[in-house]
């Protein structure tokens, strides 16, 4: 009797995987077989994570701590997507927003956020994208936001860091027609994430049915996977995305502008 091995399992990479969306997109795709890969600064969460998925789920799960705003750490992440044949999905989640008038920030930060945001997504993805092709299968999430549909005032650097993610995967999506890999720009509204915190954005005063959970953001991406090129998870959200995108921008960005302005001036005061 003929012996057949065993299928090796297929491989994820997931960037900023240490908390928030990152980590349900790697729970999600432990539970669903892959082995993983999770990438971000923080080893000690990572380890954790790591330790949690392989005991419940039964898959290999490898730690790369990088911080990639750093050109080192992100040619060692892109040395690793680049030559791994196993790798079938690709999550660039990775990133941070700042909040407040561009004039008055710190300009340093805002540069390392259009790394993160923007060369890190470019660079492994550019990185990942011949293997997937000469197998003739594999998938790329981009994280994006809802903040890519419109300018952001008092959120500039992010919101068009955003709308270059969105452009971006779009025409790769248009590249890669007949090749069989797959390509997402996921654009999640609010999330209960650390990320808000983090941006320094006060969120005291939104409604409850405005949030989602990271869990849900998830599943909304993968369940869309090759149906949906730029998904909107949520259905306040694509009905604010819609309103966003029908609205001239100039309407949009004075709308957005008022009511930060506003905030901001508040908080100063």
């Amino acid at each position: 009797m003929k012996v057949v091995p065993p299928k090796p399992r297929p491989r994820a990479l997931v960037t900023g995987a240490s908390s928030g969306i990152g980590a349900a997109f790697a729970e999600r795709l432990a539970r669903d077989e892959y082995n993983v890969t999770l990438v971000a600064r923080d080893r000690a969460r990572l380890d954790k994570l790591a330790t949690k998925l392989s005991k419940r789920y039964g898959v290999d799960v490898d730690v790369l701590s990088a911080d990639l705003t750093r050109a080192s750490d992100l040619c060692l992440v892109e040395h690793r997507v680049s030559g791994d044949p196993g790798l079938d999905v690709l999550v660039n989640n990775a990133g941070f927003g700042t909040s407040g008038a561009f004039a008055r920030l710190d300009a340093d930060r805002e540069e390392e956020e259009i790394r993160l945001n923007i060369v890190a997504v470019v660079r492994l993805t550019h990185a990942a994208l011949p293997g997937m092709i000469a197998r003739r299968r594999g998938a790329i999430v981009n994280v994006s936001s809802m903040a890519a549909f419109q300018p952001g005032p008092f959120n500039a650097t992010y919101g068009a860091t955003k709308a270059y993610v969105n452009s971006f995967t779009e025409a790769i999506h248009e590249e890669l027609r007949g090749t069989g890999v797959k390509v997402q720009a996921l654009c999640p509204g609010f999330t209960r994430t650390e990320f808000q915190k983090r941006a320094g954005l006060d969120t005291s005063h939104l409604p409850e049915f405005v949030w989602m959970s990271p869990e849900s953001v998830v599943d909304a991406s993968l369940d869309g996977l090759g149906r949906e090129v730029v998904l909107v998870p949520g259905y306040a959200n694509r009905a604010v995305a819609a309103m966003a995108t029908a609205m001239p921008r100039s309407v949009t960005r004075r709308l957005v502008g008022g009511v930060l302005r506003n905030r901001f001036e508040g908080e100063k005061k």
